[in-house]
């Protein structure tokens, strides 16, 4: 792993900057996402790109997850990221260390010492080099993570320059668009949860289907009876059909069968 400052960075003209007027225009609305993957793609040749803002008060927040290439599991593994792995994020130990200044981290699949996390969000994805550029506002922590798969190799030093060049101007675009819109035209995750339960089983009533979110979600059997207005032994009964109509027993398998 190598951290970088931003202030060290060369300032030299990069392919960045000329994207960064149509991002503005764009900022708050559903054309910002594949727009800021494409200005990614377009400078660095980064394949997928994944935005979240971190607070000390509330869980994280995938503000984006996109892709330019065939990884069309990117967003679920976004989803799976916030709900088991960003604390093994190695970004994690750098986030008091920037004061303010954006700044960046390199990662390998080789660094990153969860191997569940290793292989779910590198090894299956093909992902060979990740590039994070964080920088704080106020009480939150933005990042904008760019990954090249085996395809593209790893990252030149002329992309980490040209990234770094425009750090600042990226978070600022990324603070802005979360303030903008909370979920950026994205659904939120019980209802990508949903979204994918539909595509297992397209026959899966509505009800099973918002437990079953629910559960993915972290929530427990009395949180989701409250938050949906039944009984927890309704939520139990939902439960358990659901689990029979997908042919599992237990909430890890209904993870491994969403999250795949």
């Amino acid at each position: 792993m190598e951290l970088l400052s931003y202030a060290d960075a060369a300032r030299a003209h990069d392919p960045v900057r000329s994207h960064i007027q149509r991002l503005i225009e764009l900022v708050g609305t559903p054309r910002f996402e594949p727009e800021f993957v494409k200005a990614m793609s377009d400078a660095t040749r980064s394949e997928h790109v994944t935005a979240y803002a971190f607070s000390p008060h509330a869980p994280p927040r995938l503000l984006f997850a996109g892709t330019n290439g065939p990884l069309p599991a990117a967003k679920m593994r976004a989803v799976k990221y916030l709900a088991q792995y960003w604390r093994h994020d190695p970004a994690s130990l750098f986030e008091d260390a920037h004061n303010g200044n954006a700044m960046a981290l390199r990662t390998l699949p080789q660094d990153i010492d969860d191997s569940l996390y290793r292989q779910d969000c590198y090894t299956s994805l093909r992902i060979t080099d990740r590039f994070t550029v964080m920088q704080r506002n106020g009480e939150h922590s933005y990042r904008v993570n760019l990954y090249r798969s085996g395809r593209g190799g790893r990252f030149a030093q002329s992309d980490v320059d040209h990234i770094m060049n425009s750090a600042d101007l990226l978070v600022a675009l990324l603070v802005k668009h979360g303030a903008t819109d909370p979920f950026n035209g994205q659904k939120p995750a019980p209802q990508l949860f949903q979204d994918r339960l539909r595509l297992i089983e397209p026959n899966m009533p509505t009800r099973e289907a918002e437990v079953c979110a629910a559960i993915m979600s972290g929530m427990t059997s009395e949180a989701i009876a409250l938050h949906l207005g039944i009984s927890v032994n309704t939520v139990l009964t939902y439960r358990k059909r659901a689990y029979g109509r997908l042919k599992i027993s237990c909430q890890n398998e209904l993870l491994r069968l969403i999250l795949n």
